[in-house]
């Protein structure tokens, strides 16, 4: 049954709005991620490029599984840019598939079955993704088809960020990652400095679980705590809050464990949701060109 109250939004809707939000979030310059001014672990091309055809499928997720958006997403990407951010796109999947089908996305999570399992499973192995996630989604396909893809996400939920989110109805994204978006949007002259601010608002009030997987769980809350002294200090708003970000990000650079990897899809999640609402020009009007010595924010 759909949801009385929503109404499906376009194919080719969904599509713009996925390639907004995932451009211009892989385009962010947030500290401790990869941004077109410093690559990570991975070229910045590549993760735009990844973009188009995670697009593409996004755009079909109201006529097939999750899983199998999830996957398709995956090996498509893989097959154009090398990189794929399985990810990311399960955060998409979920939120177009609502969209597309005039759901809610907690009916849409309700309904995620055993079936769903093994494409989920096999975009991560993809990608060399061997978490927590990745090991319950394992236990779940050898447990017979009374166990579902939500099983498997409310066991992780602790653990994992998008677990957490698929349990959760999106929590984080849309109690913290979205309003902080809007208001950041209100405040910005770019929206580059609106996402910036936002993944901020995501690491201080959540402390990043890759980063507690990767260094421990008194790592993760100092990060946290920077992120808050940052933001204290005027985020993207002021002189000394850019001074901060730019420390923030040499910081965590140094230190791999300490990249909060976990924090950048919400805020991805909650840009998607964002041009749903308002259109994909909501976003994208706010282009800026970067200027020279600030890294653009």
């Amino acid at each position: 049954m759909r949801n009385p109250s929503a109404r499906s939004v376009p194919e080719g809707l969904v599509a713009a709005c996925a390639a907004t939000a995932l451009t211009l979030v892989y385009s962010a310059p947030t500290p401790g991620a990869g941004s077109r001014y410093l690559d990570g672990r991975v070229p910045h091309e590549a993760r735009v490029l990844s973009a188009v055809p995670a697009r593409d499928a996004l755009a079909g997720a109201g006529g097939r599984g999750t899983g199998e958006t999830v996957l398709e997403a995956t090996l498509s990407s893989l097959a154009l840019a090398g990189f794929a951010d399985p990810r990311a796109a399960a955060y998409l999947a979920v939120l177009a598939r609502a969209a597309l089908r005039g759901e809610t996305s907690a009916r849409v999570l309700a309904g995620l079955g055993h079936e769903d399992i093994a494409p989920f499973a096999r975009a991560l192995e993809a990608t060399g993704d061997e978490g927590s996630l990745t090991g319950a989604l394992r236990v779940a396909l050898g447990a017979g088809k009374d166990a579902t893809l939500r099983d498997a996400m409310r066991f992780s939920a602790s653990r994992d960020a998008l677990a957490r989110e698929y349990a959760r109805d999106f929590e984080v994204t849309r109690e913290l990652a979205r309003p902080a978006l809007l208001n950041a949007l209100s405040r910005a002259d770019s929206v580059r400095g609106a996402l910036v601010q936002t993944y901020l608002e995501v690491l201080s009030e959540v402390p990043d679980l890759d980063v507690a997987g990767r260094a421990g769980h008194d790592e993760a809350e100092d990060v946290s705590r920077m992120a808050r002294g940052v933001l204290k200090a005027g985020g993207v708003h002021s002189r000394r809050g850019l001074e901060g970000i730019a420390n923030l990000d040499g910081l965590l650079r140094a230190d791999p464990r300490l990249s909060p990897t976990a924090s950048e899809n919400p805020v991805a999640a909650a840009a998607f949701l964002v041009a749903l609402e308002y259109g994909p020009e909501a976003l994208s009007h706010r282009l800026r060109p970067a200027t020279g010595g600030n890294r653009g924010r």
